[in-house]
């Protein structure tokens, strides 16, 4: 799978290549037209008489030579077609090293560095590139690090579950010393994905559900400046899909009394991005005005759009759910201590949900000692 990813996030760069290279001679065609000598996009040869004559450059930044242009286009027939899986992983051992040099030309590095503009071309594209031939050998074997980057989620209609054990007294977890002589306590987990295409049609699947003791949805904070491209075409902020399919779930009658735990993730991504990208770029987060004291770094304004995010997923919820309290939780899902960090979150969201619910009283959940704000979440 890791093998195959490979062609497909070149093939991507090499489309926008395309379209980069497209774009760049049109704007030196233009150019040309409005200045018959440009210095830049027009150059001179001798014809037989003597006279020069110009003549316009038909390469760019993003022109590829001849050698790579060829298998660049068999690449992408190959994707057209929807025949990759014939051809690879199979070959890529013999296709590697062209792979390498396609990755490594100045075009297509030109290309990469306007990633943010690549639709469907996921962060980890560069850190499995930047490998290819090692991961293209028949001795490779993926790292713990190679599994967990690898884009391995199929599109599909529906539901799939996973079901998982964790021990409740992990290496990571406080109680761990103190249980080390019992025996081991296993908290059972049945995971149920939705692709949010199969949310569609009023959310029926939803009601199949049974026993749900709580909703973990997931979302990427350095999702805020990308785009989803939508079934009807229309291209939308990311964080605003993900916060109108949010706001559908805890619509939901099914879900009226289940707490909702919300991880904020890919904190790491986010806290890099903040001070290149403005959080204001997502419609959803105009409002957002950090106060920017002297030396303030570039970790604080990144803990405090957190903060602004978290609320307005806050408010929300509060608006929607009666004025129930939504639990928030920031995640760093390629660490073990963040995720490790978060499950034992969520086990104290419902050891207080069953205190609540108990005979034994209730005390609210700003008073009760099972209630983590977000506030107390890693930094």
């Amino acid at each position: 799978m890791i093998q195959s990813n490979v062609y497909k996030y070149l093939s991507t760069l090499l489309e926008w290549r395309e379209c980069f290279e497209d774009e760049a001679l049109e704007e030196e065609k233009e150019l040309g037209m409005s200045n018959h000598k440009g210095d830049e996009n027009v150059t001179e040869c001798e014809l037989p008489t003597g006279e020069p004559k110009a003549v316009q450059s038909t390469s760019s930044l993003y022109s590829l030579n001849q050698r790579l242009m060829h298998f660049a286009n068999w690449l992408l027939e190959i994707v057209a077609l929807g025949n990759l899986d014939a051809f690879f992983p199979a070959a890529t051992r013999e296709y590697a090293p062209i792979v390498e040099e396609v990755w490594k030309d100045p075009a297509i590095q030109a290309t990469y560095k306007r990633k943010n503009e690549l639709h469907f071309l996921p962060d980890v594209a560069s850190y499995f590139l930047d490998r290819v031939v090692e991961i293209s050998s028949n001795e490779y074997e993926p790292t713990e690090t190679d599994i967990l980057y690898a884009e391995g989620v199929n599109q599909w209609n529906g539901l799939s579950t996973l079901e998982f054990s964790l021990d409740d007294r992990g290496p990571l977890s406080d109680s761990y010393a103190d249980k080390a002589g019992n025996p081991a306590i296993q908290t059972k987990y049945q995971l149920i994905r939705m692709n949010s295409k199969g949310l569609t049609g009023g959310f029926k699947c939803l009601g199949m559900l049974e026993d749900i003791r709580a909703i973990i949805f997931c979302i990427s904070l350095a999702d805020y400046d990308q785009t989803w491209v939508q079934s009807s075409g229309e291209p939308c902020n990311k964080m605003i899909v993900s916060r109108d399919l949010f706001e559908d779930v805890i619509r939901h009658p099914s879900f009226e009394d289940t707490p909702c735990v919300l991880l904020l993730n890919k904190y790491d991504a986010f806290e890099e991005k903040i001070s290149r990208v403005p959080l204001t770029v997502c419609e959803w987060f105009a409002d957002f005005s950090p106060v920017r004291p002297h030396h303030t770094s570039q970790t604080s304004l990144a803990s405090h759009a957190y903060y602004y995010v978290a609320v307005k997923f806050k408010d929300l919820y509060s608006s929607v759910a009666d004025g129930r309290k939504l639990f928030v939780f920031q995640t760093k899902a390629l660490e073990r201590r963040t995720v490790d960090d978060a499950f034992r979150y969520i086990r104290e969201v419902l050891r207080w949900d069953d205190v609540k619910n108990s005979d034994a009283g209730y005390c609210s959940a700003d008073e009760s000692s099972y209630s983590v704000d977000m506030t107390t979440s890693p930094s």
